[in-house]
This record gives C-alpha cells, structure tokens and sequence, in this order.
C-alpha cells in the first residue's frame, strides 16, 4: 500500500543540505525581490508524517511552520497568507508528486516532487520551466 511505503520511506525530520536555484524559481513563482532574497537564505526543516491516512507535511522555519495535509490521490485544499491551491497528490515509482493549480487568480502552478536518493531526500520544484532543487539528511 503507497501510504505503508511512503511512512518506511519518508516518514521524520529532514535537515536542509543544500539548494540550487532558489532564486530563479522562486522569480517564476512570483516571488518579490526583498522577499526572493529572504527565503534563498532560508534553511527549513521538513517534517513528514503518515496518520489516519494522510501524510502530513511540516516545514519549519525560522519565522514560522506550515503545516500542510495531504490526501493520497485527491484534490487537497491548501492554502497559506498568500496563496490558495488546489494540489493533487499521487504516490508511483517511489516519488511523492504533488501538483499545485493555483486557485486564488495570483499564485503559479508548479509541481514538487520528493524522492530518496541514498540518504537524502531530494525536493524538486518545478513552476514555468524553472526547476530548482533542495537536498535534506534526515535526521
């Protein structure tokens, strides 16, 4: 069953590594200058979980949490102070694939996917063509 798989996989704290190409995918977000600068700098920590079916993904910053949750192969509601999507979130080949439809008429499609590669945890966030790539350990 994906849910089983996805919480032996993914399941706990993952520590930010590493990011290549922040900036330049969070400009195709449309992400302001001042605010684009802030968050390249940014180290979060994600934390993901797998209860009464759901997986539960936490990004921990420094200045605030996000706390998001996810129903396998449904359209999820999620939305933050600035944005508003509908996400539909699929399980195959060992990669988490959330698919992000903006619905708020300011916000950008994009795509995140996650995967293991050895012991890291590879994020990849895809939005106009702009990919940028975020690596954690758990730990």
């Amino acid at each position: 069953m994906a849910l089983d798989e996805i919480k032996s996989k993914f399941e706990g704290k993952w520590q930010y590594v590493k990011a290549e190409n922040m900036e330049p995918f969070l400009e195709a977000m449309g992400v302001n200058v001042i605010k684009r600068k802030a968050a390249a700098q940014l180290k979060p920590t994600l934390i993901i979980t797998v209860k009464d079916g759901k997986v539960e993904v936490i990004r921990k910053l420094p200045m605030k949490e996000m706390k998001n949750q996810f129903v396998l192969d449904q359209d999820n509601d999620i939305s933050d102070a600035d944005h508003k999507f509908k996400v539909m979130f699929t399980y195959s080949d060992g990669k988490m694939k959330m698919d992000f439809k903006a619905v708020d008429g300011k916000s950008k499609d994009n795509v995140v996917v996650r995967e293991l590669e050895g012991d890291n945890l590879i994020q990849t966030a895809t939005c106009n063509g702009i990919t940028a790539k975020t690596t954690f350990k758990k730990f």
